[in-house]
């Protein structure tokens, strides 16, 4: 789904429509189970919550490390929706929107519940988007923010609140 011209009630329609779809992608679940019983190896005793962090530890390290942030403009020359989420795991490379599907994806696929982040702005012409991110909730019910973008963040760290370099821009 390649559309420059989607409004942003379309982007947030997408937003709540396609994490079931990407999470049912083969390569999603295969990679989702991969690391969830990586997860259960990493905590003996296999308490539900500890290895649900864990999993989304390891969620957020291959969204926001081994999918490479670039802005749509640059990567394809305009907005880009991929069809396919699997197809950004084989680039690498993609903006905010798919590095917060791939985590959304991955913990569905996994069986915790996530969701993706519009950030609107409000400016002259109504709000604009311009940034997405991700939240999960563990089994115990804690609500985790998922900056997937900056490299310095930490599962459960806004944008906003993740150290800037000195010159004050954000680390990509």
């Amino acid at each position: 789904m390649s559309d420059p011209h989607m409004t942003d009630p379309e982007k947030e329609r997408f937003f709540r429509e396609v994490p079931d779809r990407d999470s049912n992608e083969p390569a999603i679940r295969y990679l989702a189970s991969s690391l969830f019983d990586a997860a259960k190896l990493a905590c003996p005793g296999h308490d539900a919550t500890r290895v649900a962090l864990a999993f989304c530890h390891l969620a957020h390290a291959v969204s926001r490390d081994v999918v490479a942030f670039v802005t749509d403009t640059a990567r394809v020359g305009h907005e880009d929706f991929p069809g396919k989420l699997s197809e950004v795991l084989e680039r690498g490379k993609d903006d905010c929107d798919a590095k917060a599907r791939v985590f959304v994806a991955l913990c569905r696929a996994a069986g915790l519940y996530a969701e993706i982040v519009p950030h609107w702005r409000d400016d002259p012409s109504g709000a604009t988007l311009y940034h997405v991110s991700a939240v999960c909730v563990l089994p115990d019910g804690e609500t985790l923010a998922v900056e997937t973008t900056l490299r310095r963040a930490r599962l459960g760290e806004k944008a906003i609140t993740v150290p800037k370099e000195s010159d004050g821009k954000w680390l990509r």
